[in-house]
């Protein structure tokens, strides 16, 4: 994991009014909104699925939350994902009725996911299922692959936002104009990366100090 001063010192640089806590709080912004949008911080793990038990609860990485299923498999059979009403229509009772499973959905918890119809077998570490993630709204640090890889795009995305605070010193609608523009190009080259399991890095450099 890669503590936000990290990327906090180069927004300082182009802002130094604009405060460590505003800073970290639009980074951590910016984070979520690229990861939400991108889909691009990605982990796999295992898990137990317990019969007649539809919640499966997924370890998140450090200060991380659940945004979406990428791909997982059941006991070596993969499964379709499915939102709630789509289930709904597939089988009324598929949060009641234990049989076999063929589908995986969100959860109606942080960092869950739910296994339908419910199961009525037990799969010791038997889910493998591939995740999406996004900074928690209180995280202190960012996924360190995360930072490596788009920290030109976090940065671009945090003056953008700060640029355009109204009424401080530091306000420059043309400047955040164009780190807005930066960071929206940045953000669709790596969902296009990540839809396409390529999951490059943002080459583009940011000039920051100037156009």
């Amino acid at each position: 994991m890669t503590a936000l001063t990290t990327l906090r010192s180069l927004v300082i640089a182009q802002i130094p009014l604009a405060g460590d806590p505003l800073i970290d709080r639009t980074l951590v912004e910016v984070a979520r909104d690229f990861c939400e949008k991108t889909r691009a911080y990605r982990t796999t793990q295992t898990a137990t699925v317990t019969a007649d038990t539809l919640e499966v609860t997924l370890t998140p990485p450090t200060d991380g939350e659940l945004v979406d299923i990428i791909k997982s498999t059941l006991d070596g059979l993969p499964l379709t994902k499915k939102t709630h009403e789509q289930l709904d229509e597939i089988d009324p009772e598929w949060r009641t009725d234990p049989q076999s499973s063929y589908y995986i959905t969100l959860g109606d918890s942080a960092n869950e996911v739910l296994i339908a119809p419910l199961s009525s077998t037990t799969y010791a570490s038997g889910l493998s299922i591939r995740c999406a993630w996004k900074p928690a709204l209180g995280a202190t640090t960012l996924d360190a692959v995360l930072v490596s890889k788009y920290s030109d795009a976090l940065i671009a995305g945090a003056l953008s936002k700060l640029f355009i605070i109204p009424g401080e010193s530091f306000t420059d609608p043309e400047r955040s104009n164009y780190y807005g523009t930066v960071y929206a190009n940045a953000r669709d080259e790596a969902k296009q990366a990540a839809s396409d399991g390529r999951m490059k890095g943002v080459v583009r450099k940011i000039k920051y100090g100037g156009y």
